[in-house]
């Protein structure tokens, strides 16, 4: 099901995510192929401050992208209102203060329900698709259908109500995958040669409550349960949040994913940190309950302007550390 193509909401500068309504409300577009393969447009967005001295550090924004390419869309079973779910929603609103203080933000434009960046290659459901695969053995996330390329909306709906062609996996790695990987090794290994390290933080947003409607902590922290990030800079990071009056857990239920794990390892210079933000914090809790997400304009700006006092202070930690 094909939404009307808004050329002037995808042909946006690609220095910025584009704007929330004044309603707060966070629009999407359905990309057409001419407009994939135009140079006017980029499926990822690099927010940098070219005044600012680049810090070590890395913001990775993987889900918050709302742009749905129409290859996908004539074949879904299901409309892009209902897909929105698996959107981290408007986590690329909240960072908008991080390049000020020298740190770099690589954020995906395209739709998490097209493909998921923070999975494995191989992390595929090999039944979706209408020839064989190489895939690689089911995990948890691929099995429950949530894998490279997602089988099941947030509701647990069935995103298509047909195989896919094979090679539609080299399409959407192509696409996307594979350009926001390089992007994040090679602005990593920039910091790494110019600082000696380089800290990865991934950004991600959560519902307030999990499946078992058991209320969520304002922050959950993830470092793949001790595996990606020093014991002194985990307690730091914690300290921060807690000093903003927030309430903090680690690893549970989000212990950090696949571009945590590949991107960090604890006790080296490159490390790694998963962070997840209870939409409550952010969004209009009647929207969400809709199932359509809206901005709380004065929530998202304080939560923007908390999340600039962090780069600063995590710029100030990678220096001491250095």
């Amino acid at each position: 099901m094909m939404d009307h193509v808004d050329k002037t909401s995808v042909l946006n500068k690609v220095t910025e995510p584009a704007p929330p309504g004044a309603d707060g409300s966070l629009p999407t577009a359905v990309i057409t192929a001419d407009i994939l393969k135009s140079e006017s447009y980029n499926p990822l967005l690099l927010l940098q401050d070219q005044t600012a001295s680049p810090a070590a550090i890395i913001v990775s924004c993987p889900h918050a992208g709302r742009d749905y390419p129409a290859s996908m869309t004539d074949k879904a079973a299901l409309d892009v209102a209902e897909m929105r779910g698996l959107e981290d929603f408007g986590v690329d609103h909240l960072l908008g203060n991080l390049p000020a203080t020298g740190i770099t933000c690589v954020i995906n434009r395209i739709a998490r329900a097209y493909i998921d960046v923070n999975r494995a290659a191989g992390a595929l459901d090999s039944a979706m698709f209408d020839t064989p695969i190489d895939a690689d053995k089911p995990s948890r996330q691929v099995t429950a259908g949530y894998g490279l390329i997602p089988r099941l909306s947030a509701k647990r709906d069935p995103l298509y109500n047909t195989f896919l062609p094979a090679e539609e996996v080299d399409r959407r790695l192509g696409l996307v995958y594979r350009p926001y990987h390089d992007m994040l090794a090679s602005q990593i290994a920039s910091r790494e040669q110019d600082h000696g390290q380089c800290l990865l933080v991934d950004v991600h947003s959560m519902p307030p409550r999990d499946r078992t409607n058991r209320l969520l902590a304002d922050i959950i922290l993830g470092d793949c349960l001790d595996t990606t990030l020093d014991r002194d800079k985990a307690q730091s990071i914690t300290e921060f949040f807690k000093n903003e009056g927030l309430r903090v857990v680690w690893n549970d239920p989000y212990a950090g994913g696949y571009i945590t794990r590949a991107h960090g390892k604890a006790r080296t210079p490159k490390q790694s940190i998963q962070i997840e933000i209870n939409r409550s914090l952010y969004m209009r809790d009647k929207a969400m309950s809709a199932g359509t997400p809206k901005l709380d304009i004065s929530k998202a700006h304080q939560i923007t302007q908390m999340m600039g006092r962090l780069g600063a202070y995590l710029v100030e930690m990678q220096t001491d550390a250095a």
